[in-house]
């Protein structure tokens, strides 16, 4: 039996999209902790998509804290990207009292869509010795080849211009934060997808392999042509197939060992 508070706040200036929701495992002592990220296309949605995704996550004894940020409605990139970081570093030092008794020595990051963008931006770059894993759900890792940014005004929409230098590109893009000490990571990518491509996760699975760092994919023929990440039917509130549980569960474990 979790636990759930309600409206943690970690950027108080911003309202709403500076708020998170707490969820406590039965035993919350010791408990390892979990940030998850939503997604949207960096412009859409709030954490309660992801609130199936985090009940399984706290009954399986993990305590997550699943945010929103900013949208780029409010402001462009890389406003997203330092919610998330703050918000990371706001369960790390136990922003709220009811973090205390977690164990924060270390913390995974788990994100789907452009929360998977998210979820690598804020992993890779954290010190590396606080983050004992990465989970991207169908996350994109290069910006420069991601051909649904390609359309008219999406740049726009997520750099505030239509026109943005390769260096900035380069810099959004989780492929090019990976180290020599990057975090584990998983990337769990339907091979239908036709939104965020499959050769998004094996690009920065090849930036892993390059620096010798543990990367594993977990491909499946996902239903439709998006992410098939999502149980039948698709309330507001879904879950994770079956499979997909199975495998993080088991990345999470070897993880917090």
């Amino acid at each position: 039996m979790s636990t759930l508070i309600r409206d943690v706040v970690y950027a108080p200036e911003y309202g709403f999209r500076g708020e998170g929701d707490l969820f406590l495992p039965e035993e919350p002592v010791g408990a390892p902790v979990v940030l998850v990220i939503h997604g949207g296309g960096w412009q859409a949605m709030d954490r309660f998509r992801f609130g199936r995704v985090c009940e399984w996550l706290a009954t399986a004894g993990h305590a997550v804290f699943n945010i929103n940020y900013r949208l780029t409605g409010d402001a462009p990139w890389p406003a997203c990207g330092d919610d998330c970081l703050r918000a990371a570093r706001f369960l790390l030092t136990a922003g709220h009292e009811a973090m205390a008794v977690l164990d924060r020595s270390r913390l995974a990051v788990l994100g789907g869509s452009a929360g998977g963008h998210l979820a690598l931006m804020t992993g890779l770059r954290l010190p590396p010795e606080q983050v004992a894993g990465i989970v991207s759900l169908a996350g994109p890792t290069d910006l420069a080849v991601l051909s649904f940014l390609r359309g008219p005004g999406r740049f726009k929409h997520l750099f505030g211009s239509d026109v943005v230098p390769e260096e900035v590109l380069r810099e959004a893009s989780p492929v090019s934060q990976v180290t020599g000490d990057a975090p584990p990571l998983l990337c769990v990518h339907s091979t239908n997808d036709k939104l965020v491509p499959p050769e998004q996760s094996e690009l920065i699975a090849t930036s892993y392999r390059g620096h010798g760092r543990p990367c594993a994919i977990h491909s499946f023929a996902g239903e439709g042509e998006t992410h098939g990440i999502w149980r039948p039917p698709r309330p507001a509130v879904p879950e994770l197939m079956a499979h997909i549980e199975e495998r993080i569960q088991a990345f999470l474990a070897a993880c917090f060992n």
